[in-house]
């Protein structure tokens, strides 16, 4: 895992994965149409590109056939939902459907993120990625909810406390 873009000396990286490409890696300064390699995203991730740069770099790539654009199968969108139940992660759809991309092509894929959710979610699942501007994370994590009034703990999804009524705090679990 590691940084997408070259960090010194102007080196050239040579990869033979399947990029599949998140919002992140292109609001973060990747060019998806200079990118010698092979690269895939969601439909999703087009329409999260709202900046005018991003758009461009995205709808370029696509038109010029750099970048194209899949669906995920549901095996691997369920497999990626069970994940999410389980690890506590907020994410988007966009993103579920992302890591459920990258799960079909497993064997090649990598995804391009700076997104610390995605990258959670995406060791969790065995997939490698790799970040363009942001350092990455440093630890996995799962979360839980926690009463701020009464220190009682419940899974990730719950909302309010059964004990006090409280609204929950989320946390990493320690």
């Amino acid at each position: 895992m590691g940084g997408l873009l070259p960090e010194d000396k102007g080196e050239t990286i040579v990869m033979r994965s399947i990029l599949v490409l998140d919002t992140s890696a292109v609001i973060a300064g990747l060019a998806p149409g200079l990118v010698d390699a092979e690269q895939v995203t969601v439909p999703e991730v087009l329409e999260e590109a709202r900046d005018i740069c991003s758009k461009l770099k995205l709808e370029t790539a696509v038109l010029a056939g750099k970048v194209r654009v899949k669906e995920p199968s549901r095996k691997s969108l369920e497999m990626v939902r069970d994940k999410v139940e389980h690890s506590g992660d907020t994410v988007s759809e966009t993103d579920v459907k992302l890591l459920a991309l990258a799960l079909d092509l497993k064997e090649r894929a990598e995804i391009v993120t700076d997104d610390y959710a995605i990258q959670n979610l995406a060791t969790m699942l065995k997939l490698p990625y790799r970040r363009v501007a942001m350092p990455g994370i440093k630890e996995v994590l799962r979360w839980e909810a926690i009463c701020p009034a009464c220190g009682s703990k419940f899974p990730p999804t719950a909302t309010s406390c059964l004990i006090c009524g409280s609204p929950l705090k989320r946390q990493a679990r320690r």
